[in-house]
């Protein structure tokens, strides 16, 4: 689903990932909602003759949950979801076409289909929704893209030949579903096609209206004040207006089914933000507690997630780092990962071996046409990680730079560990008294509060609430804070 969920800001990233991502992508992982803070069993790395044994449409699942994070697992979430895509595949023109959707394990609000009827939804997205038509609306407008075999008229991805194949697939996902989407035409489509059938299959229509609001609002809260919406895709107010014309054929407001309370009941408990498992960005901070992993990015980095992996752009753009755990087998000494040829054009004759507070490391160099590499791998006692740092040659002193971030890289201490608890939503009853402001304050330490529960909430500004209503709250490890 393209409808609003890409900000340009991430494009500042594309460029990185371009250069930076290599063919080391591990097998995509699961997570559950109950997933401890403890360190997942080393997948197998993927490796090219792998991947040639699959068929295109297999790699292209595989890369899309590379990119995303993995599986997010919740029978009791994932059965809702695929009772609403059941629901509305039996109403579309095409009632014969099968879909199976999966739920990403990505705090990002997003949703996607591939012509084969997979579908996407992202966690992140469906802590948005506050009603089941909200989040039928999504899944229509995707089963309408696949009707519509819109993503066979696209331009085809990034094949194995060319130059940046080796950099693998990390890039090519990026790359093909931030700026390869569908054109304003194509969306305008789907939007009909979905609405049509949403409202055929008994949902409120005016569920698209209610969603894009709340995912305009969510990328302000996360991005404030600068980014639109990639220009490929109708602004805003466009699909809100034409939204409200689609919805204005099919229904009035407050008739239709929005099964709120199921929805509500199926949130509760599911994972917000960054999956501790996989680490979290705060800030210039990357916390990874089940690896016991810490670093600090230095003043002028931004730090974004993309997938599993964690990049960082220096202001100016003339440097880069990704950050990301690695599965090195034990026997395998850090020098000779260096120089297994997982990274073009690396000087084996650069490897050296290296100590970063205390932990064993090894470090080596690569030259590009325009860009100068510095890759740092560091082993910890329940994995490891690879630092690859790239800058624009003359911008500074490159192994200075390169010696800085590497001593950014540390172990997190017992009590670091001990802290890092995964936000949860927890759904909980308004009581008399309470407010949204009053409520927001019983959260977790998240910033914005008042700006975020309003949004996740679908409430707007100043809006009373009743006795009685059920509302969603961000929680430390789903504990609520005391009145």
């Amino acid at each position: 689903m393209r409808f609003i969920g890409r900000q340009l800001r991430r494009f500042r990233y594309l460029a990185a990932l371009a250069i930076f991502a290599c063919l080391l992508g591990a097998w995509p992982g699961r997570v559950s909602r109950d997933s401890q803070l403890t360190a997942p069993e080393p997948p197998p790395v993927a490796t090219a003759s792998k991947t040639d044994f699959l068929s295109a449409e297999r790699r292209e699942e595989l890369r899309v949950l590379d990119a995303n994070g993995g599986v997010y697992e919740d029978t009791q979430l994932q059965g809702l979801v695929s009772d609403i895509v059941e629901r509305l595949a039996a109403s579309s023109d095409r009632p014969d076409l099968r879909y199976r959707v999966v739920i990403l394990n990505s705090p990002a609000a997003n949703a996607f289909s591939l012509p084969s009827g997979r579908l996407y939804v992202t966690r992140g997205l469906i802590a948005l929704a506050n009603d089941a038509s909200e989040l039928a609306a999504v899944l229509s407008h995707e089963i309408g893209h696949v009707i519509a075999r819109h993503a066979l008229l696209r331009a085809p991805p990034i094949g194995r030949g060319e130059p940046l194949s080796d950099f693998g697939a990390r890039a090519f996902v990026v790359a093909n579903f931030a700026l390869a989407g569908f054109s304003r035409t194509q969306e305008v489509e789907a939007d009909n096609i979905g609405a049509r059938i949403s409202a055929r299959a008994g949902y409120d229509p005016y569920g698209a209206v209610r969603f894009l609001g709340a995912l305009s609002r969510n990328a302000q809260l996360r991005t404030p004040g600068a980014d639109e919406v990639p220009s490929s895709h109708p602004a805003t107010a466009d699909r809100l207006s034409s939204a409200q014309t689609n919805a204005r054929r099919y229904a009035v407001p407050g008739v239709a089914e929005r099964d709120v309370a199921v929805l509500l009941a199926n949130v509760d408990g599911l994972l917000y933000g960054d999956d501790p498992n996989a680490g979290v960005v705060r800030g210039r901070q990357f916390l990874h507690a089940g690896l016991g992993f810490a670093f600090a990015a230095p003043q002028g980095y931004s730090l974004t997630r993309s997938g599993e992996a964690v990049v960082g752009l220096r202001a100016g753009g003339a440097e880069m780092l990704l950050l990301e755990s690695v599965a090195i087998p034990p026997e395998q000494t850090l020098a000779d990962y260096l120089a297994s040829g997982w990274m073009q054009n690396l000087d084996r004759r650069s490897i050296a071996p290296a100590s970063v507070h205390g932990l064993p490391a090894a470090t080596a160099t690569a030259e590009g046409s325009q860009w100068s590499f510095r890759i740092l791998v560091v082993r910890l006692d329940k994995g490891a990680v690879r630092l690859i740092f790239a800058a624009k040659p003359g911008t500074r002193d490159t192994d200075r730079a390169f010696r800085d971030l590497a001593e950014a890289c540390r172990p997190m201490t017992a009590a670091e560990i001990a802290a890092a608890k995964p936000l949860r939503l927890r759904v909980v009853t308004v009581q008399p008294g309470e407010t949204p402001a009053k409520l927001a304050r019983r959260m977790a330490a998240v910033d914005r509060p008042l700006e975020r529960f309003l949004v996740l909430n679908g409430l707007s500004n100043g809006q009373a609430l009743k006795v009685g209503d059920r509302v969603k709250l961000i929680t430390q490890d789903g504990h609520v804070q005391p009145r």
